[in-house]
């Protein structure tokens, strides 16, 4: 039971982190960002009216995000919409689509990884 509650405390103050990092508007690769992390916290994306999902939106939205931030955040929405139910039905009212194509066409030299991950976002919105 105590190993339990553990698992519980430390999968929240995950989520926490991950939103922490979010209101920051500066995203960065590393475990919140894993599979692991997404397969454990998914359903969490639901709290306040699906807030984490709409914040990365207007990231990828903000002309003030940087190219790390934008990649992630590809990253992050493609997860999303494998691992939720509801995933690919909440991104279209959000109109992320039209974004992440768009950043697939940057042809700025500092976007490759943003093309790289908007690329296989797009192509799990799609499937």
């Amino acid at each position: 039971m105590a190993a339990q509650i553990s698992t519980e405390m430390n999968e929240m103050s995950n989520f926490e982190r991950y939103e922490r990092e979010l209101q920051s508007s500066k995203l960065h690769w590393g475990f919140i960002h894993s599979s692991k992390f997404w397969a454990e916290n998914v359903m969490k994306f639901e709290s306040n009216d699906f807030r984490a999902l709409k914040t990365l939106a207007l990231l990828l939205n903000d002309p003030k995000s940087d190219s790390t931030t934008l990649a992630v955040a590809c990253h992050d929405i493609g997860e999303f919409v494998t691992l939720h139910p509801l995933g690919k039905q909440k991104v279209a009212k959000l109109q992320v689509k039209e974004k992440v194509i768009e950043l697939m066409g940057s042809t700025d030299s500092d976007f490759r990884e943003v093309r790289r991950e908007a690329l296989l976002c797009c192509q799990k919105i799609m499937l």
